[in-house]
């Protein structure tokens, strides 16, 4: 089938281009012609706010997706779905796409979702401009239960996903050890959560380093000047990295940390425990599901810079830890978060629309 893949690639550095750059390089793209419409775009970025630049990318994106749905059979479309704000372009681009008489797969990828949709208004919201939608995509249970809640039926959840042979399983042994946070440079992610942890652990005198690798989020350069006044000594920025570069990083690391405040199924957390390192997350989210607490990492409360850097402390003191908790989450990985799986998931998603 001819599916039009819509969303922001390359350069953008987050979650969903990662994604679009993993299902165009997986075995998906020999079972269908798959064609990516990159939606983004070198500019500062502004994105869940009512503006008129905003409002004029989505006009001109909206007839992108006509142009270019004319030529496609499925139309695959990528969203953070959330604030509203985003959710009413999602929508508008999905209609541009059934005007065409082209089903759309609305693939959701953002954790906020089961937090938005909590009030009968917002519900109705997403009823309303998600009606041209076919069938919602998501990859937690948590914001799948949170959209059939407001839509009705019409919802699957397809786990993200991981290619293993791109991440050697790594020995965590690194001194001092090595902390790394891979994720947008926002307070939502945690940074400024585990940048205070890290505060604490050099007054108490526990050796480590802590290298954050992230740039700009959606929401603009506030937020990450937020994080980035927060003092630990500790410490390393190291900016945006393209998503090629991961693996070493992961591979010169120690312990992965992720303390978002929401999240639906984070990839960069497959990619650690691919990579064989302990995981230490926040307690949100799909994210139970993938971190076994004490067996493949550890799980903090969100917004807890004190636990969280208790946590930190136990793995920082415990290489043989380190190693048993990295080699389960490999295995982890491996027994239920793997590409082929979630290939035939989209695979047979595809097919449903097939003439």
């Amino acid at each position: 089938m001819r599916v039009l893949l819509v969303g922001k690639g390359p350069p953008d550095r987050g979650g969903i281009s990662a994604y679009l750059g993993a299902l165009l390089q997986s075995d998906l793209s020999s079972r269908h012609a798959l064609t990516l419409l990159n939606l983004s775009r070198d500019e500062t970025p502004s994105a869940g706010r009512l503006t008129s630049s905003n409002v004029a990318r989505t006009l001109a994106d909206a007839r992108a997706v006509w142009r270019e749905s004319a030529g496609a059979q499925v139309v695959h479309q990528h969203s953070a779905l959330v604030p509203g704000v985003t959710m009413v372009r999602a929508g508008l681009l999905a209609l541009a796409a059934r005007l065409r008489g082209r089903p759309v797969i609305l693939h959701v990828h953002s954790g906020q979702v089961e937090l938005w949709l909590s009030t009968p208004a917002r519900r109705a919201l997403a009823r309303m401009v998600l009606a041209p939608v076919t069938r919602v995509v998501t990859m937690s249970n948590p914001s799948g239960h949170a959209i059939t809640a407001a839509i009705g039926d019409g919802v699957t959840i397809v786990d993200n996903w991981v290619d293993l042979d791109e991440f050697d399983e790594t020995d965590p042994v690194h001194s001092p050890p090595r902390v790394l946070f891979a994720g947008l440079l926002t307070p939502r992610k945690g940074a400024a959560d585990l940048l205070r942890a890290s505060a604490l652990l050099s007054d108490r005198g526990v050796a480590h380093e802590l290298v954050l690798a992230g740039g700009t989020p959606d929401e603009g350069l506030h937020a990450e000047r937020e994080v980035r006044a927060v003092r630990a000594p500790a410490a390393v920025f190291l900016g945006a990295l393209p998503h090629e570069r991961m693996a070493a990083e992961l591979a010169s690391s120690d312990i992965f940390c992720l303390p978002s405040w929401w999240e639906a199924m984070p990839l960069s957390i497959l990619e650690a425990m691919a990579s064989g390192l302990p995981v230490i997350a926040s307690r949100v989210g799909d994210i139970p599901r993938v971190v076994e607490d004490g067996v493949t990492g550890l799980l903090v409360p969100p917004r807890d810079p004190e636990r969280l850097s208790e946590a930190l402390a136990s793995l920082i003191d415990d290489p043989e830890g380190r190693r048993r908790m990295g080699a389960a989450g490999r295995r982890r990985v491996a027994e239920h978060f793997t590409a082929s799986r979630a290939i035939a998931a989209i695979d047979g998603l595809y097919r449903q629309f097939e003439p």
